[in-house]
């Protein structure tokens, strides 16, 4: 069995955390989805209640709970802050880079299994999620680990641990993120089986991936949670289960046209999504030689799979892209290593046209942000590391020409994270939270923002639940309390009430509502 070497895991390991740490906290909270797990995991520390989760002091049922657990449980370690929140995140992708280092090594080699690792993190969409604390890494990494568990046990059998693993980590990913952690590893396995053993497929599938005991671990951990919210809430939860189910594959919040993933396709996988194509046709040609890995063609697979389930839904989303990167990273990272020829002269070309648009473009950047630009050079020096480390320890793997693209790739988000995506709506919820009045002040937020939920990053950056409230709900309020406050996307006109304008920021005003005498 090949295993990694530790210069090689050095040099990974040394990219991977400066990748994925540098300026982690700098960045406010304000995507939707990170802000939702962030405020419900806030929420839960506070009330002490882990098991219903609420978002702005309602339930929030929608989405299964693990995300929300990961994130209290840092918030309880390193407290209430945007790093913990994103730690969890950066925590998987540390791991799913791991294990395709590990499980890889055995099965395609050394350098083919850390050039995969790289691929799957060093990228726009794997640095855009594995630095956000949103629940698609914790995803990614169960389905992954899911597929190669059960890629060995229809391969090489299995005793009864390793077929209880696999339950556990089904049932670990519905926790995360619901269906899609049961559909990807269960239809790309059952796909595989059938095609490798043809007739005696289906039973050679459920043989070989399932006893009592896993099915057992699958049903009590995805759905012991559900069964509890079904006993204790049955309305509720019927009622927040069932309109995301509607929300994802009927009506479709988010509907995009049918091939939406291949038109964004090489933008989400920059820089490594151009080389799919002459992968494809590489693999086809040596497909036709016999000399293709099993484990690639389970790759392609996998990735078909994976193509089908997210054309037919409805809802289509960047983070949905997110299930190519495990196969394609196995794809990618075993044609840059073994393709030769012409195939391998156009991957050298490519990636040294990347590198030298990547230090022009720093170029431009330094003459024309020259503050920013010096201000980013200590990361720029951590980000260079591994490329030393690789010829000091002259380390086998990665391909140095890979960790070149990926260092040049990691830098390049790094800074325009930092320098070239301020906008105020990003930062409006921390500023205002500054601003806010006492908590013994009646605080309210307009329920019509975000979409009828509110914005949790304002009860978050205040450390206390801030209400919603409907404009129509206004008057009964202030004939009670006489005075309020409402954080609001527009001021309302309502008759015999005076409403002054404490402070905005962006499209976020701060009014306190008094009736008129």
């Amino acid at each position: 069995m090949m295993k990694t070497s530790y210069s090689s895991l050095l040099v990974m390991v040394a990219l991977l955390l400066s990748a994925l740490l540098i300026g982690l906290g700098e960045r406010p909270l304000y995507k939707i989805q990170e802000v939702r797990i962030a405020e419900t995991a806030r929420e839960m520390v506070a009330s002490g209640d882990w098991l219903v989760p609420r978002y702005n002091g309602e339930l929030r049922l929608q989405k299964p709970p693990l995300p929300y657990w990961l994130t209290a449980a840092s918030y309880r370690l390193f407290g209430v802050n945007e790093i913990a929140t994103r730690l969890p995140a950066v925590l998987f992708g540390l791991l799913s880079a791991f294990l395709f280092t590990f499980w890889g090594a055995s099965r395609l080699g050394e350098r083919a299994s850390t050039n995969a690792a790289l691929v799957l993190v060093i990228s726009f969409i794997g640095l855009r999620y594995f630095r956000s604390g949103e629940a698609d890494p914790i995803l990614l990494f169960f389905i992954a680990a899911a597929c190669f568990v059960g890629y060995d046990l229809l391969e090489r059998g299995g005793d009864t641990l390793r077929r209880l693993l696999f339950g556990l980590l089904l049932g670990l990913g519905f926790l995360s993120k619901g269906p899609a952690a049961l559909a990807v590893p269960l239809l790309t396995l059952f796909s595989w089986s059938v095609l490798q053993r043809r007739s005696g497929g289906v039973r050679h599938f459920l043989q070989s991936c399932f006893n009592l005991p896993g099915l057992a671990a699958l049903l009590i951990v995805a759905f012991g949670w559900y069964a509890w919210l079904l006993a204790t809430l049955p309305d509720a939860i019927s009622h927040f289960v069932g309109r995301e189910v509607d929300e994802t594959f009927v009506s479709g919040t988010h509907a995009k046209p049918l091939w939406w993933y291949p038109q964004h396709f090489f933008e989400f996988f920059a820089p490594w999504g151009i080389l799919l194509l002459p992968a494809g046709w590489w693999a086809y040609r040596q497909r036709g030689l016999g000399s293709l890995p099993p484990v690639i063609r389970f790759a392609w697979l996998w990735l078909a799979v994976v193509f089908v389930l997210l054309m037919l839904t409805v809802n289509k989303q960047m983070q949905y892209a997110l299930l190519f990167a495990p196969p394609l990273s196995l794809i990618l990272g075993h044609y840059v290593t073994e393709a030769g020829g012409g195939f391998a002269r156009c991957n050298r070309i490519l990636f040294w046209l990347f590198c030298t648009a990547a230090i022009a473009a720093m170029g431009y950047l330094v003459f024309k942000n020259g503050n920013a630009a010096l201000a980013f050079l200590p990361c720029l020096a951590l980000l260079a590391l591994p490329l030393v480390l690789h010829r000091l320890l002259k380390a086998h793997a990665p391909a140095f020409p890979v960790l070149l693209v990926a260092v040049a790739s990691a830098a390049l988000y790094l800074y325009g994270e930092a320098n070239l995506s301020k906008e105020p709506r990003k930062t409006a919820a921390k500023t205002l939270a500054m601003q806010l009045p006492d908590p013994s002040v009646p605080l309210y937020q307009d329920r019509s923002i975000k979409g009828g939920e509110g914005d949790g990053a304002l009860s978050f950056y205040a450390g206390r639940v801030i209400p919603l409230v409907a404009t129509k709900d206004l008057p009964a309020l202030l004939e009670k309390q006489g005075e309020i406050w409402l954080i609001t996307e527009q001021p309302p006109a309502l008759e015999g009430v005076e409403v002054d304008i404490v402070a905005s920021v962006d499209e976020l005003d701060l009014c306190r509502l008094r009736r008129k005498p």
